[in-house]
């Protein structure tokens, strides 16, 4: 019986002895709320407070004890729009929370403090974690500052810069004042002349006008790419750049008209961030303004802007690679430790205010948390709130939190995204979307945690819709190679997808994802609270069942030691994952920079040896540089020797969900090293195939396949000393199977890593390699 249902249960026995006459006392008053940094929020009275009483061993009753105050009335969107405005005035006009930032930091620094002020959290043992993990790059605006000369008079206006490509360095360092990576110098680049207003780059270039010295302010609408396509948008960019301006401003104004431009990608992905730097594209300052901040200069609508004699741009922005990101982590004790549910919200916004995206989720996580402090009331199970960081650039704190949790995952009952409030455009309908990544491709196509969440939310006058997705919505998708129920909590409708990208239907990364924009949805957040509060209060009391797979009784391990891109890991192959748990295995990984030892690996059906690959790119490995040690071979071979079944992988390229290829690694020869000791050896030159096929009937692990699929050009043939060939084309060994040692312990050889994941975002033409594989493990 659980602690906090004994002393609920034994409080109404004693006040049932004590006679129902007996008139009751009143509550004390309420731990006051934590005051946020910018604005006080008056505190709230629960009606009643919870009682200590012993414990005795009681029956438990038949329905759900309710709590002893109904925290539910004590959520606020006063207190959540609070939290908003905090959020939203860091580093304003200067990357905000942009991902791996100072502002990013600076975020998580203000949630910590407010946690910090929360007495009876405290009490219970709340624990605090912050976590430190680097991304691929990042960009940091250290400055950004646009002065407009309008009749005779200089005023400055708010406007950002632009944010570098994510996934590409080089590309990036078009955004890097000084061109140079990695130094963090602060240098500023000033561009000034007089101004050449453009509603479209073809009046530019009809009238092939000369813009040296000059600087360029173009409608943004005219490149967007959600109106335009990004051929044209591209190409456009790149015409302008071939004029050598002195500097662009990208002028945004609001509508939320479909079919009109509001700004959507301007700071983080637009056409810009294609082009290279090079004589004919320089790197010449470019920042985006939205037209409504002009009106300091007495500037109103487009034609306004006529009146600008001269325009001056200041820009200071350093690129990272790799760049450094972090979590912060709030585990509040429950009654059972047993057990826990996972709330999650990401911290970053794609350089814009991001007041929805995602800094609802943010403030939603925090409004919980002040909520179970001013009611007193501990959780059930133990409920952890992660704020991740980064994950605009591709879910790499969700990703690093999941690989570094791993004893949390296996005790975890469910884990609740929350990302995001929108506002959709006029027209537009949305609801409240509970999406997950079901196991329908591997025929069962239940939506337990959606269901469960839309029937306890239908209890708090909540209406939620339960979805399957086979998309990369948000940060729970890492935690479905793990094989735990999860869900994102989004504000979103059908109709917005058909209008492309569901940011530009949605308000998201643009700059108007604003305070003000949210507050016109302000019922839809508080909404979103509700869900979450029933999910973290009401999920540990019901026990549900939850998880689609049977119960696992064997383990298989990946060893991620030495691989630094966290998505090629089971957090990166969603449908892996799943099928081993349907298997009965447990999905356990040993983290980046964690050697594994001789315990990690005991009693493991199936251990996965992922690739060496570290982010710096080719060129700064002298940053640092991943490899196998004599002692983690050791380790691994051991566990070969003693009967272990052992998968070898190598790839030529970092990749992403979907297998998505981007850099060369520089490390793939690294596998050699513990690859030779069994008689194994990767032949480095990438090979061209797509499809390749399988010897029939040579082995369990092939029965019934007759081409696996690899990703083109990220494969290396193999050669075998002895083995047993399961695939190759074109006479290239692609899979092979070693048997070693007197124990009967043997190694799988696949020469990509990418046959571990999908290609796409359908169901994979491996998955019966990945079954057949789970089932031979099982057996041996």
């Amino acid at each position: 019986m659980r602690p906090m249902r004994l002393r609920i249960l034994f409080t109404v026995i004693l006040m049932a002895l004590a006679g129902c006459a007996t008139p009751p006392v009143p509550p004390p008053t309420a731990t006051p709320i934590a005051t946020p940094i910018s604005a006080t929020i008056p505190p709230a009275t629960p009606t009643s407070q919870p009682t200590q009483t012993a414990v005795i061993p009681t029956p438990l009753p038949a329905e759900p004890t309710p709590l002893p105050v109904d925290p539910f009335p004590l959520i606020s969107q006063d207190s959540l729009f609070a939290t908003l405005e905090d959020l939203t005035a860091i580093q304003p006009y200067s990357g905000w929370r942009n991902s791996a930032t100072e502002g990013e930091q600076e975020a998580l620094d203000y949630v910590e403090q407010r946690l910090g002020d929360m007495e009876y959290l405290e009490g219970l043992g709340l624990e605090l974690e912050r976590q430190s993990c680097r991304v691929f790059n990042s960009t940091e605006l250290w400055e950004t500052r646009l002065h407009l000369t309008v009749h005779g008079q200089e005023v400055e206006v708010p406007a950002d810069g632009i944010r570098g490509q994510r996934d590409d360095t080089s590309l990036a360092l078009r955004f890097d004042s000084d061109g140079a990576l990695n130094d963090g110098a602060r240098n500023p680049v000033v561009a000034e002349g007089p101004v050449v207003l453009a509603r479209s780059v073809d009046e530019i270039l009809a009238e092939q006008a000369d813009l040296e010295g000059r600087v360029v302010f173009l409608d943004y609408a005219s490149i967007a790419e959600v109106l335009v396509g990004r051929q044209q948008a591209v190409w456009t960019a790149n015409n302008l750049l071939s004029l050598e301006p002195a500097g662009v401003v990208l002028v945004t104004r609001f509508s939320n008209q479909p079919g009109e431009s509001h700004g959507a990608f301007v700071g983080d992905y637009n056409p810009f961030i294609w082009l290279g730097v090079g004589p004919e594209s320089p790197a010449v300052p470019i920042l985006y303004a939205r037209l409504e901040d002009l009106t300091v200069a007495g500037i109103k609508d487009w034609d306004d802007l006529s009146q600008i004699e001269a325009a001056r741009l200041t820009w200071d922005a350093d690129v990272f690679a790799p760049g450094t990101s972090g979590n912060l982590v709030a585990r509040i004790p429950g009654t059972d430790d047993s057990r826990a549910v996972i709330l999650g919200a990401h911290i970053d916004s794609p350089n814009c205010p991001g007041a929805m995206d995602d800094g609802s989720g943010s403030a939603v996580l925090l409004e919980i948390a002040r909520v179970l402090d001013a009611a007193q009331i501990q959780p059930p199970v133990d409920l952890v709130l992660v704020w991740f960081g980064s994950e605009e650039l591709g879910h790499y704190g969700s990703a690093h939190f999941a690989a570094t949790h791993q004893e949390l995952l296996d005790r975890t009952l469910a884990m609740l995204q929350i990302d995001t409030l929108t506002h959709p455009l006029d027209g537009i309908d949305a609801d409240l979307t509970l999406s997950t990544w079901s196991y329908g491709r591997l025929g069962d196509e239940r939506l337990t945690w959606p269901d469960y969440l839309t029937e306890i939310a239908e209890r708090r006058d909540v209406r939620t819709v339960p979805v399957n997705s086979y998309k990369l919505q948000s940060d729970n998708i890492v935690f479905v190679g793990f094989d735990v129920p999860n869900a994102n909590l989004i504000y979103m409708g059908p109709e917005m997808e058909d209008l492309g990208p569901i940011h530009y239907a949605a308000h998201l990364h643009n700059p108007y994802d604003t305070v003000e924009l949210a507050r016109e949805v302000g019922d839809v957040l508080e909404q979103m609270a509700r869900v979450a509060l029933a999910a973290a209060l009401e999920t540990g009391w019901d026990d549900p069942e939850l998880r689609v797979s049977p119960r696992p009784d064997q383990r298989a391990v990946f060893v991620g030691t030495h691989t630094e891109a966290l998505l090629m890991t089971p957090g990166g192959f969603a449908d892996l994952g799943q099928t081993l748990a349907m298997e009965g295995l447990d999905v356990d990984l040993i983290p980046y920079g964690h050697a594994p030892a001789a315990v990690d690996l005991k009693d493991a059906a199936l251990v996965v040896v992922l690739p060496v690959i570290d982010l710096p790119v080719q060129g700064e490995s002298g940053l640092y540089d991943d490899a196998w040690s004599e002692e983690e071979i050791a380790t691994l071979e051991a566990y070969v020797a003693n009967g272990g079944l052992l998968v070898l992988t190598s790839s030529a390229h970092r990749l992403k969900l979907y297998n998505r290829m981007y850099d060369y690694n520089e490390d793939w020869r690294d596998v050699n090293a513990l690859a030779r000791r069994f008689g194994v050896s990767y032949e480095f030159e990438t090979l061209p195939y797509r499809l390749i096929l399988v010897e029939k009937g040579s082995h369990p692990l092939v029965e019934g396949i007759t081409y696996l699929e690899v990703m083109e050009k990220n494969g290396a043939s193999l050669t075998m000393s002895e083995g047993l060939v399961l695939a190759q084309e074109d006479g290239k060994v692609m899979a092979g199977l070693v048997d070693y040692g007197d124990a009967g312990g043997q190694v799988l050889a696949l020469a990509d890593v990418g046959m571990l994941g999908n290609a796409s975002n359908t169901a994979s033409r491996n998955l019966t390699f990945w079954q057949n594989l789970a089932r031979y493990a099982r057996s041996r």
